[in-house]
């Protein structure tokens, strides 16, 4: 088996950690309102018809 540097694998998850939080902050696209439309349409599903 390899042998396994604990301190390597810790300073890997923490700069992982790292770039993902900053990605998070910094590329953010837009803001969203939070608010969602739905518009009833008329499909097979819920036809008078059955």
């Amino acid at each position: 088996m390899a042998k396994q540097n604990s301190k390597t694998d810790k300073e890997i998850v923490m700069a992982v950690i790292a770039m993902s939080l900053h990605q998070m902050r910094n590329e953010v696209h837009d803001i969203e309102s939070g608010v969602i439309t739905i518009k009833p349409k008329q499909t097979a599903w819920n036809s008078k018809r059955l």
